[in-house]
């Protein structure tokens, strides 16, 4: 089983059960049934300044996903959750949705998907897709 650590930093409250069942559903499909991941949720600023410290980019971005092991397997991903409810309403999404498609891009990148051109790009949407029709639980508490 994949051990998920939420670090909570906003002001909303997420159902843990939900985010591990959505990540051992992922993890499970990419053949990784043992590791520890920590999701952590913070701001805009944050998020910019490991953008800046790591890629070298001095943009807003919603999610940076980093493996820090393979055997056994760890990683972290970093969420904003501005960028994540200004996406939600560019988009024209349900917040909660855009947050679970978030996750699941971040998660994604640490089964090793990679999304810097367009064909990529469009390949990790629909596997995106496929989880998010697949998955029907909410990860935010209301």
């Amino acid at each position: 089983m994949i051990e998920i650590s939420l670090h909570n930093d906003s002001n909303l409250s997420f159902d843990s059960n939900s985010i591990n069942n959505l990540s051992n559903l992922i993890f499970n499909n990419h053949g990784y049934l043992y590791g520890k991941i920590n999701i952590i949720i913070t701001d805009d600023e944050t998020l910019r300044g490991m953008k800046k410290k790591f890629f070298n980019e001095d943009v807003f971005t919603d999610v940076i996903a980093f493996n820090i092991e393979n055997d056994p397997f760890e990683g972290e991903i970093y969420i904003s959750y501005h960028r994540v409810q200004d996406n939600a309403e560019r988009y024209n999404q349900k917040f909660q949705d855009e947050f679970k498609r978030v996750i699941i891009h971040g998660l994604l990148h640490l089964c090793g998907h990679e999304d810097s051109t367009g064909t990529e790009k469009k390949n990790m949407r629909l596997i995106e897709d496929k989880f998010l029709n697949e998955f029907n639980y909410s990860v935010i508490q209301k």
